[in-house]
Formats: structure tokens, sequence, C-alpha cells
């Protein structure tokens, strides 16, 4: 694949997958043996994956993320986001607070064989929590 593939396979997951929820999508844009790991947490499946993306738009059903930047070399990219979603529903034990926050991180993809082998992605978490008023900023 070119850096443009690599790139334009990338934007089609996150477009489809993180910001369409299609599951469909995500079975055809990454290897069967695909890992997602956010921070330090045990790596997810494609299915687990799947289940988490659900659970965040049930969460925030607006949920919409934009590229802000993208970087590819060889089989590696690098996406900087962000976004604006409202807390519609309950989202990892706190119940929906009708907050609309910003949410920014950056995920980095190894491609294999032309689709999306795995996923790391790092979240401002704490800044979600403190956003969402369970948490006072230190």
């Amino acid at each position: 694949m070119t850096i443009d593939d690599v790139k334009q396979l990338v934007r089609e997951y996150v477009e489809r997958v993180w910001n369409g929820g299609d599951e469909a999508a995500l079975e055809r844009l990454t290897r069967t043996d695909f890992t997602y790991q956010l921070g330090g947490q045990p790596p997810r499946d494609r299915a687990a994956l799947a289940s988490f993306i659900r659970e965040t738009h049930a969460a925030f059903p607006d949920w919409r993320v934009e590229i802000a930047d993208l970087v590819a070399e060889e089989n590696i990219a690098a996406v900087r986001w962000h976004g604006r979603v409202t807390h519609s529903g309950p989202f990892r034990g706190i119940p929906p607070t009708g907050r609309t926050i910003p949410v920014s991180g950056i995920n980095v993809y190894r491609i294999a064989s032309g689709l999306i082998a795995a996923e790391w992605e790092q979240t401002d978490s704490l800044g979600m929590v403190q956003q969402l008023g369970m948490l006072r900023p230190a």
C-alpha cells in the first residue's frame, strides 16, 4: 500500500467505524486478528471493540470526531482527533448529565495486508470524567 492508501484506509475507518458505528465496516477494514487497546486497559478484539463503540454511541448519541492531523509512514498511521459530544446516556456508571463536552485523543494504527491490524488509543479520559462532573479538577 502507498502512504495515501494507508491514510485513506484510516480515514474511512474513523468515519465509518468510530463516527458511524458501522460494524460491517469494522469487519471489512480490519484483520481477523485485529486488536484495539485503550490506554492501559487489556486489548480488545473486534467483537469487544464493536461492543465498546455501541456503548459509547449509547452514552453519546451525537458522537462524531474530526481528524485534526493524520500522518503515515510505511505501515503505521497516527491520528490526532477532537470533537464535541453530548452525554445523553449512562457512561461507565455515570448517569446522563446532558452536558456537551469536548473530547480528544491520539490513535495509532498498524496496517498489515491492506487492513488495520492494531489500534492503540490515548484519550483524555480524566478530562471527560471531570467535565461530566464526577471529579473536581485538581
